[in-house]
């Protein structure tokens, strides 16, 4: 079912990011016209391009990182990459399966925009690479399970002081604990 929906999603989210690639280049490549024309480049002009460009990166990029299934990022990234490499064989075949433009919010739209400007060779490139990337079939981390130990109960008196007096070793040996010391290592036959 993970797949299913993960193709469902590329089925809407491809075609949506492509008209918005289209649109934000197309209007990119229009200021950078208009400015040979007016001698400035308007920097007004660059808003809403900027903004279709980036909602199209990051719907593609939903796609690719989806720990899902790579369905979709592989059927999207198919789609792009074959129609770029299709006009290596008959370009004004690919060109006329495209409408001459379309209108989004009553602005004029080239659909070929990616395909002129190579944008769907790159991305769908980087939708296929991004599939073959390790960190996408990693399993997410789980918490690490504590093994049972037994209970072992530990008691400690409350007043015990900090560092090496709280420890219990005197500060200078007794002769008495160099004595058993002594004899411990002749026990275990220790020089």
């Amino acid at each position: 079912m993970r797949h299913v929906w993960t193709m469902i999603t590329a089925i809407v989210v491809a075609p949506l990011a492509w008209l918005l690639l289209a649109y934000g280049q197309d209007r990119t490549l229009q200021a950078f016209a208009n400015e040979e024309s007016t001698g400035a480049l308007a920097t007004g002009a660059f808003v809403w391009p900027a903004v279709c460009l980036a909602a199209a990166g990051l719907l593609l990029g939903l796609i690719a990182t989806l720990r899902v299934s790579p369905l979709g990022a592989v059927l999207t990234g198919l789609a792009y990459t074959a129609s770029y490499l299709a006009l290596l064989v008959d370009p004004d075949a690919v060109l006329g399966l495209f409408p001459k433009s379309l209108s989004l919010a009553g602005r004029s739209v080239d659909p070929t925009m990616p395909l002129r400007t190579g944008g769907a060779l790159l991305l769908g490139a980087l939708l296929l690479i991004g599939i073959a990337s390790v960190g996408r079939w990693r399993r997410w981390p789980t918490p690490a399970v504590a093994e049972a130990e037994p209970d072992i109960e530990v008691t400690q008196p409350e007043d015990r002081p900090l560092g090496v007096d709280g420890l219990g070793f005197a500060a200078e040996p007794t002769p008495a604990s160099t004595a058993s010391l002594a004899r411990a290592f002749d026990r275990a036959g220790r020089p």
